[in-house]
C-alpha cells in the first residue's frame, strides 16, 4: 500500500493549536499568579513545546524522504523553524520569571499575555488557510491581521516599559522586569515573522 504523504500545513496548524495552548496557560498563570507555583507551571508549560518539537522532527524526518514536497524544501523548513519558534517563545516567558525569582506581577502583563492569545488564535485562523493556496487574497488578508495584532502588542509593551521606567526607575528589578516584557515582546514577534514568511511563500508559489 502506497503511503500517504505527510500534510506539512497540517503538521504546522498543529503547532499553532498549541502556541493557542500555550498562550491560553500563560493567562491563566498570570491572573493567578503565585510565585511557589512557577516550577510546576513551567514543566506544564513545557509539555506544549516538547510537543512541538516533536511535531518538527517527523516533519523534518519525511522531508527528507518526500521526493516532491508540496512547496520547496527550504520554505518548509524555514515555515518549520519558525513555528516552532513561537513556541519556544512563550516557554521562555516563565522562564523568565523564574530565573528572576518574580514574587509579584506587574498589572500590566495580563493585557500582553492576552494580546499574545489573539495573536496566536490570528496565526492558526491563517494557518488554517494554507492548504493547496486556493485563495491567496484571503491568506494576505489574514497575513495583514496577524501583522496588525503585532502592531497592537508593541504598543502595549513599549506603554508597559515607559511605565516602568517612570514608576520604577530606582527598583531593583528593573533589570528583571525589563527582560520580562522583551520575552513577552518576543512572542509578538515571532508570531509576525511566521505569517511574513507565509507572505513570501504565496507570492512565491502565486
Amino acid at each position: 500500500m502506497k503511503k500517504e504523504k505527510i500534510d506539512y500545513f497540517g503538521h504546522f496548524y498543529k503547532v499553532t493549536d498549541l502556541a493557542c495552548n500555550q498562550s491560553a496557560l500563560l493567562i491563566e498563570i498570570v491572573e493567578k499568579y503565585d510565585n511557589s507555583k512557577l516550577q510546576e507551571n513551567m514543566k506544564n508549560m513545557h509539555v506544549f513545546e516538547h510537543q512541538a518539537d516533536i511535531l518538527k522532527n517527523d516533519m523534518i524526518a519525511e522531508l527528507i524522504k518526500d521526493f516532491l514536497p508540496i512547496i520547496d524544501r527550504e520554505d518548509i523548513m524555514a515555515l518549520a523553524d519558525l513555528y516552532d519558534s513561537v513556541c519556544d517563545s512563550i516557554d521562555e516567558v516563565l522562564q523568565r520569571f523564574y530565573m528572576y525569582n518574580i514574587k509579584e506581577c506587574r498589572d500590566d502583563v495580563l493585557p500582553i499575555c492576552k494580546k499574545i492569545n489573539e495573536i496566536c488564535i490570528k496565526l492558526r485562523a491563517l494557518t488554517a488557510e494554507l492548504k493547496g493556496f486556493k485563495a491567496p487574497d484571503n491568506l494576505l488578508k489574514k497575513v495583514i491581521e496577524v501583522n496588525d495584532v503585532e502592531d497592537e502588542g508593541d504598543k502595549l509593551y513599549m506603554d508597559a516599559t515607559r511605565r516602568l521606567f517612570i514608576e520604577d526607575s530606582q527598583s531593583k528589578d528593573l533589570t528583571s522586569w525589563t527582560n520580562i516584557y522583551e520575552g513577552l515582546e518576543n512572542c509578538f514577534d515571532s508570531c509576525e515573522k511566521v505569517a511574513d514568511e507565509i507572505r513570501n511563500v504565496i507570492i512565491k508559489n502565486s
